[in-house]
């Protein structure tokens, strides 16, 4: 007899590759395999939720279509490791730099990473986090969060170092100028 935990990995494991020799093991209804379907598509519509929720900003700045897109195959590639949905993305911006027509925008990944640190530092009690770009990615960040942009804006590739400080749902931007320690 399998134990519970062993049960749970191969639950976990059917979500993720679509595998039906799991549907025996649901308990009820006339049809297993049509109840696992509905936990898959639970468990991927979830995820996609989650990233899209997590990636307001970035999802302003590609449309809504796109970021989609990779969310949906970012899920499947990379299945969450930790049981805590709120840390589910971490890899997202890295991802999403990857993904095909990201090459329009080369500051894409950094915009998401940057999304990803306002939002961890947003939920803690109190943080900072801190990050390097190559673009002035700050800049349309301020642009979302202010719900304002101008008519014309143009990125050029600048060396930034970023601090996110914050906790309690405020937090605040701070570009260093020069390189600092944490940096370093």
């Amino acid at each position: 007899m399998r134990t519970l935990a062993e049960i749970q990995l191969r639950f976990r494991d059917a979500l993720i590759h679509a595998d039906a020799e799991v549907a025996p093991l649901l308990i009820g209804g006339s049809d297993p395999v049509k109840r696992l379907m509905i936990h898959q598509r639970n468990y991927e519509t979830s995820l996609v939720d989650a990233l899209m929720g997590r990636f307001p900003a970035t999802g302003w700045l590609v449309g809504t279509p796109f970021l989609q897109q990779a969310a949906d195959r970012f899920i499947r590639e990379h299945p969450p490791q930790a049981p805590c949905i709120a840390e589910y993305g971490a890899a997202f911006p890295e991802f999403l730099s990857q993904y095909p027509g990201a090459e329009r925008l080369p500051y894409l990944g950094e915009f998401a990473e940057l999304e990803w640190h306002v939002g961890q530092v947003a939920i803690a009690i109190e943080e900072t986090r801190s990050m390097h770009a190559t673009w002035p990615v700050d800049e349309l960040m301020k642009f979302f969060l202010t719900d304002t942009a101008p008519d014309h804006f143009e990125l050029s590739p600048i060396d930034v170092w970023i601090e996110v400080h914050g906790g309690r749902g405020q937090f605040r931007l701070r570009r260093c100028h020069e390189c600092p320690a944490q940096f370093a």
